[in-house]
């Protein structure tokens, strides 16, 4: 999730700067990053620390830098509304396994 998460984060700012993205440029991503007038303060280093960080602290780093990204594209298009459905540095419950009661076996 975190990778997708960041994949999406920069995918939001390429778009807000007019930049081309594809996920391949993750592995150029300072060039990227470099190429980007609106962007969080040290972006690229916040992205590679968010794979070394506990998932807990990951979580909280990645909502920050959301939150940001929020307030640069509201900057650049105020009249847009950015619905988020829950907070930007909440932790979502991991799936269990457990079937739902139409996908239990009968006995």
């Amino acid at each position: 999730m975190l990778l997708t998460g960041a994949f999406n984060l920069l995918g939001v700012l390429a778009g807000l700067n007019s930049i081309y993205f594809t996920r391949f440029e993750l592995k150029r991503m300072r060039e990227l990053v470099g190429k980007m007038q609106l962007k969080p303060a040290s972006l690229a280093d916040r992205i590679e620390a968010l794979f070394r960080l506990s998932p807990e602290q990951a979580a909280g780093e990645f909502g920050s830098l959301v939150e940001e990204t929020r307030q640069l594209v509201h900057a650049a298009f105020p009249a847009l509304e950015l619905p988020m459905p829950f907070p930007a540095d909440a932790c979502q419950q991991r799936w269990s396994r457990r079937r739902f009661p139409e996908q239990q076996r009968r006995a």
